[in-house]
């Protein structure tokens, strides 16, 4: 079986609204531009393409000088809209006729931040949050609804409601400063990751380190581990050999081995340290009886079941695409057990069991090598060492730090006072600033403080 072919290569197709629509909306400038006609109701718009992860979509609005309540509403939907729907059969409003149906999310932007933003922005993380902006401003985009169902791409979804009587979609190459996107904060998309990762573990040593594994380990373990040294491909390694980093992301196959076995009861632990959002793919692990040493310097192809039908004297056991949300920063143990079932936990959590199986006829006479191709969203992984299963407690309370909700790309490690709340100290300096009396994102209470956590 070929693993999915979904290695993102250059921009998506350009983004338009939906030709299904609501009654009262007229689409205009190439399907770009939706425009309220009369009244509040049947004012429901899609997109004509599903949004990647982290895609963010730009919205030019319009605001009449209305006495009306209520104001623009966007959110995402996981149905085609022309498989659902006539324009006869649309409902008239979205909220309750539609956001009570599975699959529909939609939240009303703020007067505030409508007034202030002519443009805003919005998109979806891997962990279901669905995020509004303001293009150009400082504050952090703030999360306004969780996705609970995590099976996307999704569609745009908006309602052109009260005073907000036209939307347009904005190609983001035509803004003014692509270095407002994101408030300062970086969510690597495309770019050379090896100088992301270093970047960001120079930033803080922190990251480096288990969280959710550590027990497993004492406080400096050898590491025994290494990947094995290639060129051929496509994957990079620090000077230890213990991160590998996608070379080119334009490339579907970056295999990466190990240079050691591992046998019944060994566990292996790993740690993913970056991230490629536009892929909705995650990763391949398997398991093989070839020598990997065999395969240094040779040029392998990118389809899995090509490279296991020129080494077919050997066997793998491949799962060409681990069905589990894994995320940046997640903690990964991977091992297999004499009835032949390979496993995954997940930073501690009980475990998954992987698609293909080892066949147990020979097993205990076999020597399996593990290798990974990182070919979907994880681009860059850190060895740390195998363990042994008997270690293994999934009971054992976590005090791992968790992602930082905001930017989703620092752990969070700062405290806001005297909320309490919890975020990264790169969001939280922007957010408190001296020149701003700053309130909590998430419970909107005033900030006295911000200190770093113990």
């Amino acid at each position: 079986m070929p693993k999915p072919a979904r290695r993102v290569i250059g921009k998506p197709a350009a983004l338009t609204f939906n030709n299904l629509h609501g009654k009262g909306i007229i689409l205009s400038n190439n399907n770009r531009q939706a425009t309220r006609t009369s009244g509040f109701g049947d004012a429901i718009v899609f997109s004509s393409r599903t949004i990647r992860t982290y895609e963010k979509v730009f919205l030019k609005h319009r605001q009449k000088q209305v006495d009306w309540i209520g104001s623009l509403r966007v959110g995402f939907c996981m149905h085609e809209p022309q498989t659902q729907f006539t324009q006869d059969t649309l409902p008239s409003l979205a909220f309750k006729h539609l956001t009570d149906k599975a699959g529909y999310w939609l939240r009303a932007c703020s007067d505030e931040l409508l007034r202030t933003s002519p443009i805003i922005y919005v998109y979806y993380s891997f962990d279901g949050q669905i995020y509004v902006g303001g293009y150009g401003q400082t504050t952090p985009a703030q999360a306004v609804l969780t996705i609970n169902e995590h099976s996307g791409p999704y569609y745009l979804f908006c309602e052109v409601y009260g005073k907000t009587d036209q939307i347009e979609i904005v190609d983001e190459s035509t803004l003014p400063d692509q270095s407002l996107v994101n408030e300062g904060v970086s969510l690597s998309i495309h770019g050379n990751v090896m100088d992301s990762v270093n970047a960001k573990l120079a930033n803080n040593t922190n990251l480096s380190h288990l969280q959710y594994f550590n027990y497993l380990f004492p406080s400096n373990p050898p590491h025994t581990a290494t990947f094995l040294s290639t060129t051929k491909h496509n994957v990079v390694f620090d000077t230890k050999h213990r991160i590998a980093y996608v070379n080119n992301l334009r490339m579907k196959s970056s295999y990466t081995f190990l240079d050691s076995s591992m046998k019944v009861g060994d566990v292996l632990i790993c740690k993913v340290m970056d991230c490629d959002a536009n892929i909705s793919s995650i990763l391949l692990f398997g398991l093989t009886t070839q020598n990997p040493s065999t395969l240094q310097n040779q040029s392998l192809p990118e389809e899995t079941n090509t490279l296991v039908d020129l080494y077919s004297s050997s066997r793998w056991f491949i799962d060409h695409d681990i069905e589990a949300n894994i995320s940046l920063y997640d903690e990964l143990a991977f091992w297999f057990e004499s009835d032949g079932h390979i496993y995954l936990s997940i930073d501690n959590r009980p475990p998954i069991t992987l698609k293909v199986p080892i066949i147990p006829s020979n097993m205990l006479n076999m020597t399996f090598y593990p290798f990974f191709d990182l070919y979907g969203q994880i681009t860059s992984l850190y060895l740390y060492n195998f363990s042994t299963l008997s270690k293994l407690n999934f009971g054992r309370q976590s005090t791992a730090r968790t992602l930082c909700v905001i930017c989703c790309e620092n752990l969070a490690d700062t405290q806001l006072l005297p909320c309490q709340c919890i975020l990264c100290s790169q969001c939280a300096s922007v957010i408190k600033r001296p020149s701003l009396l700053s309130d909590c994102p998430f419970d909107r209470k005033h900030i006295t403080q911000i200190q770093p956590l113990l």
